[in-house]
């Protein structure tokens, strides 16, 4: 299966990545993607951007180094009730694609209960595209809960290349939500999560995972140009290859 587009990156805005916003897209580039969602981590974060990064990305050029560029945020899920980082409304509403995520500085791991609770309340967020990670295994939730309501809600899930590499036992628990997003016909996208440059495009252990899920390529939404611009025309009336 081919990947066209890495829509979750981080640059040196986070300060636990390490590659600036021009050399993220020469490494996407450099890895054949045709585009690159930025998705810095939210000001809950102790190193998180503040809102005004997130605000002003609409400086970005449309197309940079020949890679469309994506506006976007990496958000954190906050406790108890599934919130997200308090930005001003109107700057969320200029975001392309969000991702929300659980992170243990934000959020200490509790109960598989109290873990759901939080997911139903990004499931009704309208600013909100992506359930971000899903499989870090401090944070289990009631998988099928959660994924069978995705579709009704508008949002996709991850597999996260990453995940898979660094959070120990992530593995079992991703394979299990992707087999959930298969029962359910849920869309999915598969993601580096990259921190510095060279992880821009590398997808290897995401990719064997879907396919042991048996996760038909028409649910990757970044599986081809066609499907990645039918998604965010629908999610955000975005055109991101205005010339094809």
């Amino acid at each position: 299966m081919q990947i066209v587009a890495d829509l979750h990156t981080h640059t040196n805005v986070s300060t636990h990545a390490y590659s600036s916003l021009a050399e993220m897209v020469h490494a996407a580039k450099q890895a054949g993607m045709l585009a690159i969602a930025l998705t810095d981590h939210g000001p809950a974060m102790e190193d998180g951007a503040h809102q005004w990064h997130f605000a002003n990305q609409s400086i970005f050029p449309r197309v940079m180094d020949g890679v469309v560029v994506i506006r976007g945020m990496e958000c954190n899920i906050l406790p108890p009730m599934g919130a997200v980082d308090p930005i001003e409304y109107k700057y969320y509403k200029e975001l392309e694609y969000v991702i929300a995520s659980f992170h243990d500085p934000i959020y200490k791991p509790a109960t598989v209960e109290a873990h759901t609770i939080a997911m139903e309340g990004v499931l009704r967020d309208p600013v909100i595209t992506t359930l971000g990670h899903p499989g870090t295994p401090a944070f289990k939730f009631d998988y099928e809960h959660i994924i069978s309501r995705c579709n009704e809600s508008g949002k996709i899930v991850e597999i996260n290349n990453n995940s898979i590499n660094v959070r120990r036992g992530c593995q079992e628990n991703c394979l299990e939500i992707a087999r959930l997003c298969k029962k359910y016909e849920v869309p999915v996208v598969i993601s580096s999560d990259a921190h510095i440059a060279y992880q821009v495009g590398k997808f290897d252990n995401a990719l064997a995972l879907v396919e042991e899920a048996g996760i038909p390529e028409e649910l990757v939404i970044n599986s081809s140009k066609e499907r990645l611009a039918a998604y965010f025309r629908t999610i955000r009336g975005l055109d991101l290859f205005p010339d094809a």
